[in-house]
């Protein structure tokens, strides 16, 4: 018995389906391939040029330390990367020396004494660090009394008066008290509590949202208090060269952000941009950020398309950056006009008395641009552009 071979039409039909089915796979695994090439060129990392840094992290929203894997030495960065100080420094610290007043401390074997780092330019300057490490006073808010009060170690000095404490219209983090445990809130220009006291810590507000911290999680909220992004990250304090419990503020719609021990990035919405695969990305430039991964330093670019180039920053920048002198003997240094005293911090405030030129007053606290004095039976304040110190005493011998 002869066997017949399927029909022609059969053969054909089989064929065509076969054919189809191929292609149909052909053309997802190209739509996947091109899904994850799309996906990875979402940002870039660039390990060139970091071959001999050991460790980075942030000094402040300017500037960057890094370590020298050879010789242990600190240097400065931009934080996209630029090196600006090289690496000849045994230690870099940061002080407030009042409030919102910060200071970059430079410990280096090219100096016998401490100097200063200016974030406008990332490098170290000539200026010597006077020594002052912490503000005598303050601001938190008193719950109590629901104002302002200047508060210091031994706890609350005093209510602050409108216009005693004059601040940029924006909104300013303060806590309850200097002990651990305070609580975290807002204050506007005016001295009022915008935004209860109800965070474990708090940053700047930038791009209309802040980093605040609740139960040991960060996430942000808008100036209107509403909670923005929920609060699922961790403290990127492996990033910041204190260590600080501390959390990223937004630039360009982006901020790096701390998630189960790893770093990514997120964007206003929440929505993750970089996947949290990363040992450690820094506060970036421009859709630039210094980054760590598998134990590797680079840069970690973000597409533009991602950037959002239109976002304006807002962060509260510092009151006031002129450095506070040391406690001590000065001299008043005019060109020759009497130096007013005056009742506060305020070049419109009452004048106490006229001190000479070249007249010796002792400084017995500071803040930043004045210093506190003593002339005759007068107190008050004098401003530290007109004095300079004084020479050591000496007494004669008969």
């Amino acid at each position: 018995m002869s066997k017949k071979g399927l029909p022609k039409s059969v053969v054909a039909i089989v064929c065509a389906i076969i054919c189809a089915v191929t292609v149909a796979v052909i053309l997802i695994m190209a739509k996947t391939a091109s899904d994850r090439q799309v996906e990875q060129a979402d940002y870039t990392f660039d390990p060139s040029g970091f071959e001999s840094v050991a460790a980075v992290s942030c000094l402040n929203e300017t500037m960057a330390v890094y370590t020298d894997a050879q010789s242990g030495k600190l240097g400065i960065m931009s934080l996209s990367g630029k090196i600006t100080e090289e690496a000849a420094h045994n230690k870099i610290t940061v002080c407030s020396d009042s409030w919102r007043n910060y200071r970059y401390i430079v410990e280096t074997p090219l100096s016998e004494y401490l100097l200063l780092a200016d974030p406008e330019t990332k490098t170290v300057t000539s200026r010597q660090y006077h020594g002052i490490t912490e503000p005598e006073t303050v601001p938190c808010w008193s719950e109590v009394g629901k104002h302002l009060a200047w508060t210091d170690a031994d706890g609350y000095q005093g209510e602050i008066e409108t216009g005693e404490l004059k601040l940029p219209k924006g909104l300013y983090p303060v806590a309850t008290s200097l002990e651990a445990g305070a609580k975290f809130g807002y204050i506007s220009n005016v001295l009022r509590l915008e935004i209860a006291a109800l965070y474990d810590a708090a940053t700047d507000f930038s791009e209309d949202m802040a980093a605040v911290c609740k139960d040991g999680k960060w996430g942000y909220i808008k100036s209107s208090g509403v909670t923005a992004i929920p609060f699922e990250f961790d403290s990127c304090s492996y990033a910041d060269t204190m260590g600080r419990n501390y959390a990223f503020s937004f630039r360009n719609g982006l901020a790096p952000a701390c998630k189960n021990g790893k770093y990514g990035i997120i964007n206003s919405k929440g929505e993750t941009v970089v996947e949290f695969a990363f040992d450690s990305i820094l506060q970036g430039e421009g859709g630039k950020y210094i980054a760590m991964q598998s134990g590797t330093w680079g840069i970690l670019t973000v597409a533009e398309r991602l950037v959002e180039a239109n976002a304006t920053t807002t962060t509260t920048l510092p009151v006031n950056n002129t450095p506070a002198i040391a406690k001590g003997d000065y001299l008043v240094n005019t060109s020759g006009s009497v130096l007013n005293i005056r009742a506060a911090t305020d070049v419109n405030s009452d004048v106490v008395a006229k001190v000479p030129n070249g007249t010796r007053l002792t400084v017995s606290k500071a803040v930043s641009g004045w210093a506190y004095v003593n002339y005759g039976s007068f107190y008050g304040w004098v401003s530290t552009d007109f004095l300079i110190p004084a020479p050591a005493e000496t007494t004669s011998q008969q």
